[in-house]
């Protein structure tokens, strides 16, 4: 079944809010086996909305709407809606209970607009948003079905996962669409390109891109079948082969997956706790480690140490090694490690120091010029990269070579 995504909101077109529903509800969708073939960003505009919404009536199954439910003058995508298939508004005494507990549940004195979010579509469906004001919106016609939610990321996300995917899971035929994503660290593209020879055997079961990243690649999978058995015994096959030449390489799997989160498998596979000292990176690494659920099980502290004072007080790094070598150094990442592994209570240790960008470089320690050290109880060790980024990346790649550092030095004990 054919699936189009609709975001709605000036504010997305402007660049002023990132598109991260449509690649939420795409992900959510591809892994119940629907094929999403249309994805747009349409203003807030009466005559751009309904002609997205003609042209998704006529090509697509199922077509999911986010924005403008809200309660304002230039939220329009329920009325709209409406009147696209000929549905009176009418006021529900329901919907209005259930906007009043929105606001008792968050403390909050209720709001006469409001009120407006009681007015629904007679003959649609209300979806119900546990996490806000605008009930979702589903109407079936024709064997089309139409699906608006708040643009609120977590209030989407609710209604996506308690009412919608329910309901699309008791409509899907035909052939189903999966797609299976394997991550890998310490390889370049045109590397592992070079390195998968047998290619032409891989695609005799799936379909295969290459998704380069900052420091890593992906490796998607794609399979159309007649059922979810088939199709997963295809992607088992493809895996399988694409294992025969890059395992070693292969971290994790899934649209979801991040090197933090198996950096954190392994840790606690081997009963070790980290923790992390960082200087440019400011914090990122550690915040990385701590969006993983359970996180507290592998990873014991951070310290952000900016300033020379900072490492010092901080870490214990001598004075001397900062004046003679100065912050990005061997010495100085080295020494940086081993203070954050005294100064807790973990067993292995990261540390961070560069330059950043865009200022800051000189003809000696250029712009990009990153130092990563690893301590443990037994040893402790640094590598030296130069990156040619901008500030974000430069800092997103010093990230994931430690998070490569790291794997290396761990699964070397064995």
């Amino acid at each position: 079944m054919k699936v189009e995504i609709i975001a709605i909101g000036d504010e997305i077109l402007l660049g002023q809010v990132d598109n991260s529903n449509a690649g939420w509800m795409a992900r959510a969708m591809t892994r119940e086996g629907f094929n999403v073939q249309h994805m747009s960003v349409i203003p807030d505009d009466r005559e751009a909305i309904l002609g997205a919404f003609q042209k998704a009536y006529h090509r697509s199954d199922i077509t999911l709407i986010t924005g403008g439910l809200g309660p304002t003058h230039d939220d329009l995508t329920k009325a709209l809606l409406a009147k696209f298939f000929n549905l009176p508004l009418v006021f529900r005494t329901d919907l209005l209970e259930q906007v009043r507990e929105a606001y008792k549940r968050q403390q909050l004195s209720f709001v006469e607009t409001s009120r407006e979010q009681a007015d629904f579509p007679e003959g649609a469906t209300p979806l119900r948003n546990v996490h806000g004001t605008a009930p979702g919106i589903w109407v079936e016609r024709e064997g089309r079905v139409f699906v608006a939610m708040p643009g609120v990321p977590i209030e989407m996300q609710g209604i996506m996962q308690q009412g919608v995917i329910p309901r699309v899971r008791k409509l899907r035929s035909g052939k189903v669409v999966l797609t299976r994503t394997l991550h890998l660290l310490g390889l370049l593209e045109a590397e592992l390109y070079e390195k998968l020879d047998n290619r032409d055997d891989i695609l005799q079961h799936a379909k295969l891109a290459f998704l380069p990243g900052v420091g890593s690649v992906r490796l998607r999978l794609t399979v159309e079948a007649a059922s979810f058995e088939e199709a997963g015994m295809e992607l088992d096959k493809a895996e399988r082969l694409i294992q025969e030449k890059v395992n070693r390489w292969i971290v994790g799997k899934g649209d979801d997956f991040t090197l933090a989160e198996g950096v954190g498998k392994l840790l606690k596979s081997r009963h070790l706790m980290l923790t992390a000292a960082e200087s440019c990176t400011g914090g990122w690494l550690a915040k990385l480690c701590v969006d993983v659920p359970g996180s507290s099980d592998w990873f014991e502290r951070g310290f952000v140490t900016y300033t020379n004072e900072a490492k010092h007080e901080m870490l214990g790094v001598p004075w001397e090694l900062l004046e003679k070598h100065g912050a990005v150094s061997a010495e100085v990442v080295q020494a940086m490690a081993e203070g954050a592994l005294k100064k807790s209570r973990a067993q292995v240790a990261l540390a961070i120091t560069g330059i950043a960008g865009p200022t800051g470089g000189t003809d000696v320690k250029p712009v990009g010029l990153v130092y990563i050290g690893y301590a443990d109880q037994e040893k402790t060790t640094f590598i030296k990269q130069q990156f040619d980024g901008n500030r974000k990346t430069n800092r997103q790649r010093s990230i994931t070579a430690a998070f490569k550092l790291l794997i290396d030095q761990v699964l070397a004990e064995g």
